[in-house]
């Protein structure tokens, strides 16, 4: 009996090994990462963006409210028909393909003038940083410097602005404007461009309707 049990014990602890031995060899799933932003006021309603031709169940991927930013979303790897559309409506207000590969980025921005899908991914080859501002505050324009030097001037609400060329080391952006009160009113950020070499500055009104830009890394999921 005890042969019999030492034959069983050794058996059930060889299929263990091999069950585990086998989840170590199963690769981890290819993937790649979708944000949607809507910077619309409420006003507007909400938008969602789907799976154009999937079931309504499995279409729907990606939904936003006023002034909601997000971080990235992960999704199998594949080509992908996208469509926003506004709840409760069933025709895309625009629509995009996209390939979908892994460790690729992509955001979603529906915005004042437009709705558009921007790729985010990063070059590694990239020597130097990119900061891109977008101005979805009511009322504003902006001006921007960093490291106490000029980048952009009178960026109207509504507009966007890239720039590049930035050190990859940690850099202060100073946020200037007047508010539509005509208080004036200004913030000041710092961004690590040794963290990630993309990133985006994104004035909005907070919950309460106040002037809080924010920054948020493009390109990672930090």
């Amino acid at each position: 009996m005890r042969l019999r049990f030492s034959t069983l014990a050794s058996s059930f602890l060889l299929l263990l090994v091999e069950g585990l031995f086998a989840q170590q060899q199963t690769p981890p799933p290819k993937l790649g990462y979708i944000r949607f932003w809507d910077m619309l006021p409420a006003a507007n309603g909400s938008f969602e963006v789907q799976k154009i031709g999937a079931s309504t169940s499995e279409g729907r991927l990606l939904s936003g409210s006023a002034y909601q930013y997000s971080s990235y979303v992960q999704f199998p790897i594949g080509r992908y028909r996208l469509g926003v559309l506004k709840k409760g409506t069933t025709t895309p207000l625009k629509m995009f393909d996209v390939d979908l590969r892994q460790e690729t980025f992509f955001t979603i921005l529906v915005s004042p003038r437009s709705i558009d899908m921007f790729d985010d991914t990063i070059d590694p080859k990239s020597t130097s940083a990119m900061l891109t501002i977008r101005n979805f505050f009511p009322s504003t324009n902006l001006s921007i410097s960093a490291n106490s030097k000029p980048v952009v001037a009178a960026l109207q609400s509504g507009q966007s602005y890239q720039a590049t060329g930035f050190p990859l080391t940690r850099v202060t952006v100073t946020v200037q404007t007047k508010l539509p009160d005509g208080k004036p009113a200004q913030s000041d950020l710092d961004i690590d461009f040794r963290q990630c070499s993309k990133a985006t500055l994104l004035v909005i009104p907070d919950v309460y309707g106040r002037f809080r830009p924010r920054v948020t890394f493009d390109g990672k999921n930090l």
